[in-house]
């Protein structure tokens, strides 16, 4: 079973242990971004994100970065998807961007 090794509310948590509601979080691009065509009868964003990341609960970062879909199931067949690319850096711009959303 995969480890869940991320807490992507952490920076949402308040002091009594309520959780402020998720924002979105655009991705920006990198150069190092990968990029994979969706195919209906197989494509999954936690699949993809195994593939890419080699952990199935990053699926979030790939949506965030395909800002034109609310969720997988509007990817139209055939689309290409980016994938945010590596995943470290990847998790910084996700912090980094959502930050700037808290504070604002």
């Amino acid at each position: 079973m995969p480890l869940y090794d991320y807490d992507r509310y952490q920076m949402l948590k308040n002091n009594d242990g309520s959780v402020n509601m998720m924002p979105f979080v655009e991705i920006p691009k990198q150069d190092s971004d990968k990029y994979d065509y969706w195919n209906l009868s197989f494509s999954r964003l936690d699949k993809l994100s195994q593939k890419y990341y080699g952990n199935p609960f990053y699926d979030f970062l790939i949506l965030f970065a395909n800002p034109e879909f609310i969720s997988e199931f509007d990817i139209p067949d055939d689309t290409l998807i980016r994938i945010p690319f590596p995943l470290e850096s990847t998790l910084d711009l996700y912090e980094n961007e959502l930050k700037k959303i808290i504070d604002s």
